[in-house]
């Protein structure tokens, strides 16, 4: 054989191998490569459908936020609406305060005007105030001292009835101590005219200046009057005292017979003017003079 032949022979032989190899390599690495692609597609259509999620899930992202987008331009139309209504109305304020400002300072001038008349006719009533002050003040005086002038008239006139009553009395007795005098031969007759001259005898007289009113009037049971009064030792009072009452002038006479420290009670003695006076509650009772 042929060296030629033999070379060829040999180089056939090393590509059968060498063929051999590369098919083995081959099926080897079809086989990968088949599931390389089968994975990649298989990555693909994940991918595919995540992409589309993630599509969907924008477009759903785009649609709300072009929706807010709508909303915001929306509200910012009505925000710059508000904003020059806002503008006109400030404008339409500012021109008011201007004008208040201007009635402010004429309302000012006005009240400083009718402070000054407040204040001249705050004086004027001041000054009427105090002369009516003082005018109510002197009549207050005058009214004082005419009520101290009546009711020292009327004690006057009171102890004036008691002198009168009194001297009345002492005449009476007089005429009576004449009589007995003139009488004296008839003892008897002498003893019955005495009687009114000798009644007095032994009773006291109350402290000068004493004044008290009558708070009760009773009839005991022989038909004697009995009245109470607010005063007793405490006052000076002492019992079988002589007292004179009065209200519009005497009355009658009153004979203290029980005293306490606060309390009296007397005996009313008529002088023989029983039921042509009456006495009662409030009447005055003042020191006698007889």
């Amino acid at each position: 054989m042929h060296i030629v032949t033999k070379f060829l022979v040999i180089f056939a032989a090393v590509l059968s191998i060498l063929l051999a190899g590369l098919s083995i390599a081959y099926t080897s690495n079809a086989e990968r490569l088949v599931n390389e692609v089968r994975l990649e597609r298989d990555r693909a259509t994940k991918a595919e459908g995540q992409a589309a999620a993630v599509t969907s899930a924008s477009a759903g992202e785009r649609e709300s936020l072009q929706a807010k987008l709508l909303e915001l331009e929306t509200a910012l139309r009505q925000t710059a609406d508000s904003s020059n209504d806002l503008q006109a109305s400030n404008a339409r304020l500012l021109a008011e305060v201007n004008s208040l400002k201007q009635a402010s300072v004429t309302h000012s001038a006005q009240i400083d005007q009718f402070t000054a008349v407040v204040q001249t006719y705050a004086s004027l009533n001041k000054a009427q105030a105090d002369e009516l002050n003082q005018l109510r003040d002197r009549e207050l005086d005058f009214a004082r001292k005419e009520i101290e002038l009546t009711d020292r008239v009327n004690d006057l006139s009171g102890e004036l009835e008691v002198a009168r009553e009194t001297n009345r009395s002492l005449q009476e007795q007089l005429v009576e101590s004449r009589r007995t005098a003139e009488v004296g031969s008839s003892p008897a007759l002498g003893t019955a005219l005495g009687t009114g001259a000798a009644s007095d005898i032994g009773l006291l007289k109350a402290p000068s200046g004493f004044r008290s009113q009558i708070t009760g009037v009773q009839d005991d049971e022989s038909g004697a009057t009995l009245v109470s009064i607010p005063a007793g030792t405490s006052d000076g009072l002492r019992e079988r005292m002589k007292l004179s009452i009065v209200r519009d002038g005497f009355l009658a006479t009153l004979v203290l017979e029980r005293v306490d420290q606060n309390e009296s009670i007397g005996r009313v003695d008529y002088l023989g003017r029983r039921g042509q006076v009456e006495i009662r509650a409030g009447d005055l009772v003042m020191a006698s003079t007889l």
